[in-house]
């Protein structure tokens, strides 16, 4: 019997048939790869549009931020209400101010503020959604409860630990906001002030009898967080702070920062 023996052109077109065919069945599976690297390309040339930048690319001047009427009535008996200012590394970022006096009876007050406009360094994020998220974290290490769902008849009593200190007492029982509601007083979240914002309200006692209470507010408006602390401290033979006095003043500094800030 006479072998076959194929052509040296045939062996040749075979062996690049195998050789292609071996190809395609190593990449047919790396589409998903393929497209990974496309996204990526787009990525590093730019393609993709980054997230806008903030609202807001100044801070006002703190220690002007507040009027002199408010720093009067809020820091009675000081004697300059120039304030002393913050030390921060870039103004254009974050700025401060704060106030402090004492009275003849010996209680003193003091308030500071504190100004952040948040630049966020992911580009896919914008400045406006860091902020938010700082201002989240802020509440939540406050444990600030969230504001109840629209048509919620549902109210949520405040921590016992806390109780003392949203009636506006020294340990006499005696409520001092309106009407005695310690629920208006409670630490919360308040609508009227930026796009979010939270107040909390703790009191303390110090050594010897001297009565403390500290309010903080923090708002955030656009690419912005402000925080406000309103304190009071007053011995013992002192009228006790006042909760409901301290917050309304934390108040109307919050509602001046705010209009300084979007001016």
């Amino acid at each position: 019997m006479r072998s076959t023996r194929r052509p040296p052109a045939a062996l040749g077109a075979l062996a690049l048939a195998v050789a292609v065919g071996a190809l395609g069945a190593c990449t047919g599976g790396g589409t998903d790869n393929a497209s990974n690297d496309s996204k990526s390309a787009r990525l590093n040339t730019g393609t993709v549009s980054p997230a806008p930048p903030g609202k807001y690319r100044t801070l006002p001047q703190p220690c002007i931020a507040v009027d002199l009427d408010t720093l009067k009535a809020l820091v009675p008996g000081g004697l300059d209400y120039s304030g002393t200012e913050s030390l921060t590394y870039d103004t254009d970022r974050r700025v401060g101010c704060s106030w402090r006096a004492t009275t003849p009876d010996g209680s003193s007050r003091s308030l500071a503020i504190d100004l952040e406009r948040v630049v966020s360094y992911d580009p896919a994020v914008s400045d406006e959604v860091e902020a938010k998220s700082d201002f989240d974290d802020q509440a939540a290490t406050a444990s600030i409860p969230p504001l109840p769902l629209p048509g919620s008849t549902t109210t949520t009593s405040p921590p016992t630990t806390q109780t003392s200190g949203t009636t506006g007492t020294s340990g006499t029982g005696a409520p001092s906001g309106p009407a005695g509601n310690s629920a208006d007083l409670a630490p919360r979240r308040l609508t009227d002030v930026g796009n979010a914002a939270f107040i909390n309200d703790v009191p303390a006692t110090k050594r010897g009898g001297v009565a403390r209470r500290d309010v903080t507010l923090v708002f955030r408006t656009a690419n912005v967080v402000v925080n406000i602390r309103y304190t009071q401290s007053s011995p013992a033979d002192a009228a006790p702070p006042q909760s409901a006095d301290l917050q309304g003043g934390a108040q109307k500094v919050a509602e001046q920062l705010e209009r300084r800030v979007e001016s």
